[in-house]
């Protein structure tokens, strides 16, 4: 399975509930969205890593 990459969002924390990078572990500022085979993944990144990781 090969996950394809939709779009990019801002991740707004809501009520304090910060969530990790996928890659790093600093705190995540972006939100990916993927599709595999008619699934939608989300996964969180820090500025940093989405604008090295996410092609």
């Amino acid at each position: 399975m090969e996950k394809k990459f939709s779009s990019l969002r801002a991740f707004a924390d809501v009520g304090g509930n910060t969530k990790p990078c996928v890659i790093c572990g600093n705190t995540a500022t972006q939100e990916a969205i993927f599709t595999v085979e008619g699934a939608t993944i989300i996964e969180k990144y820090c500025d940093s890593c989405s604008k090295k990781e996410i092609k």
